[in-house]
């Protein structure tokens, strides 16, 4: 995730967030960012950011 910082929206969101929290798994896969996400409660939309980005990564 961390190589698709020229994304716009919701994954854009999430890549500038997880580049302001320290705490981020930045080595971690998708579950790991999920897991980390509902630790920080975050919004809905951020998990399917995670799912949109994945899906990408996965693609490509």
């Amino acid at each position: 995730m961390a190589t698709q910082t020229d994304r716009s929206g919701l994954v854009g969101q999430l890549v500038a967030g997880a580049a302001a929290d320290r705490r981020f798994p930045r080595q971690g896969d998708p579950e790991a960012v999920r897991k980390h996400l509902s630790a920080m409660q975050a919004d809905g939309d951020l998990f399917e950011a995670v799912d949109e980005a994945e899906i990408d990564w996965l693609a490509s």
